[in-house]
């Protein structure tokens, strides 16, 4: 008899709240030890992950594949226990609400400002650091955005 579950449930949190809770079949997510798939079952695990993509496979409750979603993710963090999964990220977006031309003025204003940074601005190494995960998670956002675009 297999026991093995054909489904996970995967939670996306971010510090304000749970914005993503559904069962799904597959994960795949980059760390910054390289890109992970992880399925039912999986071992116990917690990594860090980079700003990017994370390609979801959905599934119904009666545990057949729903559909593939794309997410754009900040840096945050991976946890795998007993079947659920839990990313921890600052922030997490949809990629049918990503809007690419806020995307490129946020890119365009994080870049500004770290130049301005490195040109003698008073800036102290947290803020910094902040500056440097907005730009990169601005980043992921338009590539995300441009890779569903072009599938679309």
């Amino acid at each position: 008899m297999n026991n093995k579950l054909s489904s996970f449930l995967l939670q996306m949190v971010t510090p304000e709240q749970i914005i993503y809770q559904q069962m799904a079949s597959k994960l795949i997510v980059s760390t910054f030890e390289g890109e992970i798939t992880i399925l039912p079952d999986h071992t116990s695990l917690v990594a860090s992950i980079k700003p990017g993509e994370v390609k979801i496979t959905e599934t119904t409750s009666s545990g057949s594949t729903k559909k593939e979603r794309l997410m754009a993710i900040s840096e945050g963090v991976v946890e795998v226990t007993e079947n659920t999964v839990r990313l921890l990220v600052q922030s997490a977006d949809r990629v049918e609400e990503l809007n690419r031309q806020k995307i490129l003025e946020a890119k365009k204003l994080a870049e500004d400002m770290i130049e301005k940074a490195k040109k003698g601005g008073k800036i102290d190494e947290s803020s910094f650091a902040n500056l440097e995960a907005t730009l990169q998670r601005e980043i992921a956002r338009l590539k995300v955005y441009d890779r569903y675009r072009r599938k679309g």
